[in-house]
C-alpha cells in the first residue's frame, strides 16, 4: 500500500467535529493508503489548557502504532518547546526548525512506525511545517482550511511560515475562492478545493427524534463551532423577533454567550456526536449560518452548508462572499432585518425547497472533492 501522512489541527477521533482532513483521510485510507495522523506536539503544558486533549496525545506519542481506523494510525510527538502567541514562543524558525525541539528523535520514530518515507506529506497546519525537514515524501500537498492569518491565537509570524509552506509545496488547495485570492501573491497555481459533506452520515433510512425536541414549536438549528465569529447579538436579535421559534445552538462553545441567557426560545445544547447531529438537523425546520462578516469568515467554506441540505433543510447565512460564490441555493442576508425575514419565508418553502436542496448537497460531497484530488496525485 501506498503511505500518506496527515498533519492537522484537530484530533482524527473528535466525536463532534469531523472536518475536512477526517473525511480526506478516510478516502485516501479506503484508495490503497496507509493514513499516518500526526497531531500537534504536546507536552505539560497542554494539560492546562485541555486536559483531554493532553491525555488523548500523551497516549499517542510512543513510537509504535497506533490505530484509529482501518488502515489510520495517529501518533503525537512530544516537544519541550511549543509555538504560540507566548513569550519566546513567536519567531517563525521555531516552527521553521521545529523537529530539533522533539524528543525522542523524530526522524527515529518515525522509522519505527513505518512513516519515514511516504507517497504523500499533507498538510493543513501551519505549525507542522518541520516535518517537510524530517519525512521523505515524493509530494508535498498543503490545503488551506482558514485564513490562518485572522483566525486568532498565532502570532504574527505565521505569515512567514505559511509563504515558506506555500512555496515548498508541490500542490496546494484551498477552501474558498476569496482565499486563494488573498493568497495569490504568494503563489498563483493554488486549486479550488470547497468543502463537502459525507451523505452517509446524513441520508438515512430512519431517524431519531432528540427528546429535547419535545415542543412544537418552530426550530431553528446551528451546528459548529461557536468561536469569536459567531455573532451572538445576531442569535439575540432573531430570538426576540420570533419568540414563537425555537433556536437551538450546537457545537464546542469558546465565546461568551451570557446574552442570551434570558432568552427562553434559545436552547444551548453544547458539543454532540457527529453521528447525532443528523437526528437534530432532519427534525429542524430551518438551519442557521450566523457567521460575522469580515476577513476570516469571508474565506470559510462552511460545511454546514452541504450537511444542513443533505437533508433538504433551507439554510439561511450572512452574507458571505463563499456562500454567493458557489451560487447556493441558501436564504442570504445583508442585515439582521432580513435575516429574520428570510428564516421566516424558509420555514414557509421547507416543503417547496427540499428536493433542490438535497440535489445541490449530493454535488458537493467529499467523494467529488476527492476525485479532484486523485488528479494531482
Amino acid at each position: 500500500m501506498k503511505k500518506i501522512i496527515f498533519a492537522d489541527f484537530m484530533e482524527y477521533d473528535d466525536q463532534s467535529n469531523k472536518l475536512g482532513n477526517y473525511h480526506y483521510a478516510k478516502l485516501f485510507s479506503q484508495n490503497g493508503y496507509e493514513v499516518l495522523w500526526i497531531s500537534c506536539p504536546w507536552n505539560i503544558l497542554m494539560y492546562i489548557k485541555n486536559k483531554e486533549v493532553y491525555l488523548k496525545r500523551k497516549a499517542l506519542s510512543k513510537p509504535i502504532i497506533h490505530k484509529l481506523d482501518k488502515n489510520i494510525y495517529g501518533f503525537a510527538p512530544h516537544a519541550w518547546k511549543l509555538y504560540g502567541n507566548h513569550l519566546f514562543c513567536k519567531n517563525a524558525n521555531t516552527v521553521l526548525n521545529f523537529e530539533k525541539y522533539i524528543t525522542p528523535n523524530i526522524k527515529k520514530s518515525l522509522l519505527k512506525i513505518g512513516f519515514d518515507k511516504v507517497d504523500i506529506l499533507w498538510v493543513s497546519n501551519p505549525k507542522q511545517y518541520w516535518l517537510s525537514n524530517v519525512v521523505e515524501y515524493k509530494k508535498m500537498i498543503t490545503r488551506l482550511p482558514d485564513d490562518y492569518c485572522k483566525i486568532g491565537g498565532f502570532p504574527e509570524s505565521i505569515n512567514i511560515i505559511e509563504k515558506e509552506l506555500l512555496n515548498k509545496s508541490d500542490e496546494v488547495f484551498a477552501i474558498s475562492k476569496n482565499l486563494i485570492d488573498k493568497k495569490n501573491n504568494v503563489r498563483s497555481n493554488i486549486k479550488y478545493l470547497p468543502n463537502g459533506v459525507e451523505l452517509d452520515n446524513f441520508i438515512r433510512s430512519t431517524y431519531n427524534k432528540p427528546k429535547l425536541f419535545n415542543k412544537d414549536n418552530f426550530r431553528c438549528i446551528y451546528v459548529g463551532a461557536i468561536g469569536h465569529w459567531f455573532d451572538v447579538e445576531l442569535i439575540k436579535y432573531c430570538s426576540d423577533k420570533l419568540k414563537e421559534i425555537d433556536f437551538y445552538l450546537i457545537g464546542p462553545i469558546n465565546k461568551d454567550l451570557s446574552m442570551l441567557n434570558d432568552s427562553k426560545n434559545v436552547h444551548i445544547l453544547g458539543k454532540k456526536n457527529y453521528k447525532e447531529i443528523p437526528n437534530y438537523i432532519y427534525y429542524s425546520d430551518v438551519a442557521l449560518i450566523p457567521f460575522e462578516v469580515n476577513e476570516l469568515t469571508n474565506s470559510v467554506s462552511p460545511i454546514k452548508l452541504y450537511e444542513y441540505m443533505s437533508l433538504g433543510l433551507n439554510v439561511v447565512s450572512t452574507n458571505l462572499k463563499e456562500v454567493k460564490y458557489i451560487n447556493s441555493p441558501a436564504y442570504i442576508a445583508d442585515s439582521y432585518e432580513k435575516f429574520v425575514n428570510y428564516i421566516k419565508q424558509a420555514i414557509k418553502n421547507k416543503d417547496k425547497d427540499r428536493q433542490r436542496n438535497i440535489r445541490f448537497s449530493k454535488e458537493n460531497t467529499w467523494n467529488k472533492r476527492f476525485e479532484k484530488i486523485k488528479e494531482f496525485i
